[in-house]
């Protein structure tokens, strides 16, 4: 029995080290996510190491919820700064549906053993998530792998397949548990929907492009450098309000014109290169 017991208790102890080996490689290749970009276009290369090395701890410990949305972040990195065409986009993000499946599943699981049921109400749900390690971050980066999903396959189809309303719990679960995640992350997220959801009576009558601007004013004072955050808001001020616009384009000027962050280095001349975008519009 003793020797059982023993030999048990070993094989968890090496399971749990290669997960934890795994999960650092991961993170290795995902820190050096930028090696080799041109402005907010990424190389294959270190983000591909981060997928393998994530879905290889999944491998070894499908309950590591640490590795779970890991992988759903550097999918998504993916999708949004190395895919070169639309079509690849939807290869990237059908593969993050299937992934964000198993890591919420995961999670409800570990919710069911506290007696919170699936359907519990967003408040409810993320009382008890918070004491669960990683559990914020799944539904952060699921919610924002489905709104990427919608903007590759289009924003009625994503109606359709129900991603607006998974969007909005998720994210509101997400910004609930902790509202400074990912800098202001889920208001973030709760603001681009507001914004960019077609206004379907019945469906998604919630929409609000005032709710927008508030929700990514919020996820500005959160952190006011988020360049992802300040081209989001802008373009949702001149949605809600024309006369925004003034306002708006300096914005989009003091995003092209500060420096970017080292750590976030592609993902900030990615927003630089919306700003343009946008300017370029509206001109």
């Amino acid at each position: 029995m003793r020797r059982t017991v023993a030999l048990l208790f070993a094989a968890v102890s090496l399971a749990g080290s290669v997960v934890f080996a795994q999960v650092a490689e991961g993170d290795q290749h995902y820190a050096a996510r930028a090696e080799g970009h041109q402005g907010g276009r990424a190389k294959a290369a270190p983000i591909d190491a981060a997928i393998a090395a994530y879905q290889k701890a999944i491998a070894a410990n499908p309950n590591d919820v640490e590795a779970r949305w890991k992988l759903l972040r550097a999918i998504r990195f993916k999708g949004a700064y190395v895919a070169a065409s639309n079509d690849d986009k939807k290869a990237v993000y059908n593969v993050g549906r299937k992934a964000g499946d198993g890591a919420i599943a995961l999670v409800e699981r570990q919710l069911a053993a506290k007696g919170v049921k699936a359907k519990a109400s967003e408040k409810d749900v993320a009382a008890v998530a918070r004491a669960i390690p990683g559990a914020g971050e799944v539904y952060f980066w699921d919610s924002v792998n489905w709104g990427e999903w919608a903007i590759a396959y289009g924003k009625m189809a994503a109606v359709r397949e129900g991603a607006a309303d998974r969007i909005r719990r998720e994210s509101t679960i997400a910004m609930l548990i902790d509202p400074r995640m990912e800098g202001g992350g889920g208001a973030r997220v709760l603001g681009r929907l507001h914004d960019q959801t077609p206004h379907v009576p019945f469906i998604t009558g919630w929409a609000s492009s005032k709710d927008a601007v508030k929700y990514l004013t919020d996820s500005n004072r959160v952190d006011p450098t988020n360049k992802i955050t300040r081209v989001f808001l802008a373009e949702a001020l001149v949605s809600n309000d024309s006369d925004n616009k003034p306002r708006a384009v300096q914005m989009l000027k003091d995003v092209i014109g500060s420096p970017n962050d080292p750590n976030f280095a592609v993902e900030d001349a990615a927003s630089q290169d919306d700003a343009r975008a946008l300017l370029a519009k509206w001109k």
